[in-house]
């Protein structure tokens, strides 16, 4: 289920499909993924997870116009 982003358009944007590894805090593997609609992430989380919190936070951290 993909979850609505606050901090980026990902409608069309050039990193669509980009899947992004993610290690959560029990060391366990996810991943994020963009995507029209939001991020999805592979995790047990039915909203919107911590592991895409921070692939957003690293994304608009490095992204400064």
């Amino acid at each position: 289920m993909a979850h609505q982003s606050e901090v980026i358009e990902t409608k069309s944007h050039p990193w669509v499909g980009v899947r992004w590894p993610v290690t959560g805090s029990k060391g366990d593997k996810y991943h994020v993924e963009m995507v029209n609609y939001g991020f999805e992430c592979n995790c047990i989380a039915y909203a919107k997870c911590k592991h895409i919190k921070e692939v957003e936070k690293k994304i608009t951290s490095q992204c400064t116009f």
